[in-house]
């Protein structure tokens, strides 16, 4: 019976386009005042009209890339072994169903580490320059797609225990 795994299939691929979505945005910081608009994200900067990649690249940011990028890797394999699921049961002697639950709460564990990191830094460079930066939708994504991530994982294991 396919029908427990739709919702789990749903909530991994909702949790992964969530993640994407932030991963290649750049609304992750946005300042506002009234001459100068300008925000950013983990790959460019633009101001006003114009963009432009990083010069140098912080190792907060490296490092929130690196784990936004392993947890994009750990969420496909959670949604493409849930799709799988549907036309075979296993996978050598794993159950297709744990291989997605254990990509679901790695790409989980993975978002929130490169979420706190960059929170964290964030924070931190507020405090020196007591800017006007806020965060914007890009960030709120990203955070938004680690409990959908471990929601999914629950939600795996739950219907793999169930049948």
């Amino acid at each position: 019976m396919a029908s427990p795994r739709i919702p789990c299939t749903a909530l991994a691929l909702l949790s992964l386009l969530l993640l994407l979505a932030a991963l290649g945005s750049n609304h992750w910081l946005v300042t506002s005042s009234s001459r100068l608009s300008s925000y950013s994200g983990l790959w460019k900067v633009c101001v006003n009209s114009g963009c432009w990649t990083f010069a140098a690249v912080p190792d907060y940011l490296s490092s929130t890339r690196a784990f936004l990028l392993l947890a994009g890797v750990a969420g496909c394999v959670s949604f493409f072994a849930l799709v799988a699921s549907f036309f075979r049961s296993r996978l050598g002697s794993m159950s297709l169903s744990q291989v997605s639950a254990v990509g679901s709460f790695g790409a989980g564990l993975c978002t929130m580490i490169a979420m706190a990191v960059y929170t964290g830094e964030f924070a931190a460079a507020v405090t020196i320059t007591q800017g006007q930066v806020t965060f914007g939708w890009s960030f709120g994504l990203g955070w938004a797609s680690f409990p959908l991530f471990l929601i999914t994982g629950v939600v795996t294991l739950h219907t793999l225990r169930s049948s």
